[in-house]
């Protein structure tokens, strides 16, 4: 047991962070390894209010997770625990299982990305069987085979309170799908399960299609994955074992028949002592023991047959070791010609025109009846509600199809009637992975919805305020962000060759994201449309509608659109992406001081901790904000030069 005065300092450093911690604490990526594991689990022991513990992305062993097992027998208030990207093993998982059996208040605990294999899986289903808490598992990216999944799947006959369960890129072949898939038949609770990228055939697929369970999602079913060369070893493995097994069986029953005959001979040398006068009945014996000799050998016999046969499997199998080999080199050159071809295609892409004729996308879009999503959303009830503006609500819904969001504009939005259609002609020409995508609309009386795909990571604005206690976007994701961002704006401004479009109200609460954060512009109530615009030419109007603190000063001051309004509010969400910070005149003033001073690292978002390689990133990231928001149009980049400094 680790004693206070036997931690280094950094040791007492965690423990008083961790003992003193009530609601969250996150140490995400601190190269935390067993030895600080231990100063944390100690300190679990006594802490009595702090409920979620984020410990992924570090270094953590079998050790540091049997220090933690132990900590979670004592706890009493942890319910959620994040131990994924680490390098715990099946000892780690044994541990940790065994305290899922008597742990009370656990709810979630992610092991995804580590070592586990078979025997740790085999442990965890043995805890699945009794505890009663645990709603949220991860196991996904290790190296779980069929035995280990079968496990899994015995407990999920029994336990009633899982219902997210990740087994996604794992080693699980049709023997673990058929498991599972018996398990689903007489499971009630479980709501979502993940197998994507393991060995399932079409016929595994099919089987657990066909379940009957209407309660449980399968994601990921139809993206399997080859096996790679180390996983083919390790498959190889388990079947040499697997086949070694009868040797194993053998071996034993060989050495039980010895045992009995020792016995015997033993009972038959007490027999001459005490019966020197039964010598017929001895004799008979001694044929019996004969028989049971000839037998013996027979066995024997049997077993060096075996044995051989073992032996020969095992050339067998040695021979397909070779082939395998051959097999792995063609698709290693297969994978290279594939990688090629790809890039070839990547290439292409990145340098394809994006304008274009607008009826080679013009299509309508399908108009449904409105109660339709009055059924979706339980008459647009509040539990269904994703999030509310001056337009009105957002409401997810399950239609026939994936998930989507409706928007419901309200009486007083400021989105009237044209708005409303300039959305849906706009959205319907559109065909973009960086635009939102439009599915269907609703228009009764003055009931107007738009029904679009759905986000599940919502706003860039929601990112970065944290909303709802969310992980901080990593500083590769808000540069995939922009390149997203700019990517499609660069196909709105170019995708129809007669004319020029600007989006007038540009913004991180419109710009959404997908399940891989993958950035969509939305939002194109305000779009408007100019014939035969240059870099020098600009459109006027009376109407300046929009967000004040992302509007360029000529369109706020005098109504004139260019090429470059939608540029600036551009830069605007640059700036927000460094910082975190609200967008406004302040914050464009304080960069340029802060740049001008060099000290502006002293503004990004706190959440950020960039390499020396991702400095040099960011600075190139603040003077294109700044450029972007250039008091004068002429000074500021289009969407096409912005495109080749951000994209690699």
């Amino acid at each position: 047991m680790l004693s206070f005065q036997n931690m280094n300092q950094n040791q007492r450093q965690l423990y008083d962070r961790v003992k003193n911690k009530s609601g969250t604490l996150f140490l995400s990526a601190k190269q935390i390894g067993d030895e600080e594991a231990k100063a944390i689990a100690e300190a679990l022991k006594v802490n009595t209010t702090l409920t979620q513990l984020g410990l992924d992305r570090n270094q953590i062993g079998d050790v540091g997770a049997q220090a933690i097992a132990e900590a979670l027998k004592v706890n009493k208030t942890l319910t959620l625990l994040y131990l994924n990207v680490n390098q715990i093993g099946d000892a780690g998982a044994q541990a940790i299982a065994e305290a899922l059996q008597v742990n009370k208040t656990l709810t979630l605990l992610n092991l995804s990305a580590n070592r586990l294999g078979d025997a740790g899986a085999q442990a965890i289903g043995e805890a699945l069987k009794v505890n009663t808490t645990l709603a949220g598992l991860g196991l996904g990216e290790n190296q779980i085979g069929d035995v280990g999944a079968q496990a899994i799947a015995e407990a999920l006959k029994v336990n009633t309170t899982l219902t997210e369960l990740y087994l996604w890129q794992n080693q699980i072949g049709d023997a673990g799908a058929q498991a599972l898939a018996e398990a689903l038949k007489v499971n009630k609770t479980l709501t979502m399960l993940y197998l994507n990228k393991n060995f399932l055939t079409s016929t595994a697929i099919t089987t657990l299609r066909q379940t009957g369970n209407t309660i449980c999602k399968l994601e990921g079913l139809d993206d399997q994955r080859v096996p790679s060369p180390s996983e083919l070893a390790q498959i190889v493995a388990r079947a040499v074992n697997a086949q070694l097994q009868p040797s194993v069986n053998l071996a034993a029953e060989n050495q039980q028949l010895r045992s009995e005959l020792a016995a015997k001979e033993q009972v038959l040398a007490t027999k001459d002592q005490e019966l020197a006068t039964k010598d017929q009945e001895l004799q008979q014996l001694r044929f019996d023991l004969a028989a049971k000799d000839q037998k013996f050998a027979t066995t024997e016999l049997e077993l060096v047959a075996k044995e051989q046969q073992l032996a020969n499997k095992v050339q067998e199998l040695a021979a397909k070791d070779q082939e395998l080999a051959a097999k792995d080199q063609e698709l290693a050159a297969k994978d290279l010609e594939l990688q090629s071809a790809l890039d070839r295609i990547d290439v292409l892409e990145r340098n394809q025109d994006a304008s274009g004729s607008a009826s080679n996308f013009d299509q309508p879009i399908p108009q449904v009846p409105l109660a339709t999503l009055v059924a979706a959303t339980n008459n647009f009830a509040a539990d269904s509600l994703l999030g509310e503006g001056a337009f009105g609500r957002v409401y997810g819904a399950s239609l026939p199809g994936p998930r989507v969001a409706i928007k419901k504009l309200s009486a007083e939005s400021k989105q009237g009637t044209v708005e409303f259609k300039s959305e849906l002609d706009s959205l319907s020409k559109f065909r973009h992975a960086n635009i939102i995508a439009i599915l269907s609309y609703a228009e009764e009386g003055d009931e107007r919805c738009l029904v679009y795909e759905f986000m599940p990571n919502g706003s860039v604005r929601d990112r970065l305020s944290r909303k709802n206690n969310t992980p901080a976007l990593t500083w590769s994701q808000r540069h995939r962000i922009a390149a997203d961002v700019a990517r499609g704006m660069h196909y709105v401004q170019t995708a129809f060759p007669d004319h020029a479009l600007f989006h007038l109200d540009l913004k991180t609460d419109n710009v959404l994201l997908d399940a891989h954060f993958n950035a969509k512009v939305s939002d194109f109530g305000l779009v408007r449309a100019a014939q035969h615009l240059d870099d020098k030419s600009y459109f006027r109007t009376q109407n300046v509608q929009g967000t004040a603190a992302y509007m360029c000063p000529e369109f706020f001051d005098e109504g004139r659109m260019t090429i470059k309004t939608d540029v600036y509010a551009f830069g605007m969400i640059l700036l927000e992406l460094l910082t975190a910070t609200k967008p406004g005149a302040r914050l464009k003033t304080d960069t340029r001081k802060a740049v001008k001073n060099q000290k502006f690292m002293a503004m990004l978002d706190s959440a950020l901790k960039p390499t020396e390689t991702d400095q040099q990133s960011v600075g190139e990231f603040v003077t294109l904000a700044l450029e972007c928001l250039e008091e004068a149009a002429d000074d500021r980049p289009s969407f096409g030069s912005i495109l080749v400094s951000l994209d690699p």
